[in-house]
């Protein structure tokens, strides 16, 4: 557990965005994905490549993100693309998976995107998906409207839906199946929130979250190696002792097109 912990903190330095991924990390290990695999959402890919070996296709609305994906050494992808969900051409039935992790909420016009995942897929495949669901504001630092309000406004969630409305849509755009997997329960989220929404303080890239993490990236190499130690040490801790406590703030959404009949 501490190794994959400290696997997210590589990669995200803030210490709030390494426990949520954390959890996220744990959940989709375990699943199955067939391919061929498009990820919507690839970021830089780092994360995925915790998860995967091989992916055959990608995009991503960041081209700087997307830049560094393609130079990413060992990366799993075999193809990614500057693209914008909302723009996706897909071809039927080409998909065995499409996978998006934490991407979803933050889509407008998100019933045109899960129509064009539906149609990517072929027969029987799959759509995973990971989001936060609309509980999340029930455990956050604070209980007030308006600060569920900004955090929802400073994470940029336009799709914070419950599972009935998650389901609802999906079903509606013509899965004959939605399993819901609980990651994040509402200890968890928070805890997350405590370490969070300090470093959401600012704009932008001034934000105190990435200004911190430029300046921690010119702290010395082994000073640095020994801080990360120790925060994974204590995000584990923090991880085992609040998983499963409260309602799932967040889960992994499976949604399935049907299978050949026979």
């Amino acid at each position: 557990m501490r190794d994959e912990m400290t696997a997210t903190l590589n990669i995200y330095k803030w210490p709030s965005q390494a426990f949520w991924r954390y959890f996220e990390l744990q959940a989709l290990k375990h699943l199955q994905y067939e391919r061929p695999i498009l990820e919507i959402g690839c970021g830089d890919g780092q994360f995925s490549s915790l998860l995967f070996r091989e992916i055959d296709d990608a995009i991503d609305i960041n081209p700087r993100a997307v830049e560094r994906c393609q130079v990413l050494a060992g990366g799993p992808y075999q193809r990614v693309r500057c693209l914008d969900a909302r723009e996706l051409e897909f071809s039927e039935g080409g998909y065995g998976t499409i996978y998006a992790n934490c991407v979803m909420e933050h889509i407008p016009d998100i019933k045109g995107v899960l129509a064009g995942c539906y149609r990517g897929l072929r027969t029987g495949g799959k759509l995973v998906m990971t989001v936060p669901l609309e509980t999340m504001n029930d455990h956050l630092l604070f209980r007030w409207g308006w600060y569920a309000r900004v955090r929802q406004q400073q994470l940029v969630h336009v799709n914070l839906l419950n599972e009935r409305g998650w389901k609802d849509l999906l079903l509606g755009i013509g899965f004959t199946s939605v399993e819901f997997r609980p990651y994040l329960s509402g200890e968890a989220c928070k805890f997350w929130d405590r370490l969070d929404s300090p470093g959401c303080i600012g704009f932008g890239r001034y934000r105190i979250a990435p200004i911190l993490g430029r300046t921690f990236q010119l702290v010395p190499v082994a000073l640095r190696n020994r801080l990360l130690a120790n925060v994974s040490k204590w995000l584990t801790g923090k991880a085992k002792g609040k998983a499963g406590l409260g309602p799932a703030c967040a889960e992994v959404l499976i949604a399935q097109k049907a299978k050949r009949v026979q």
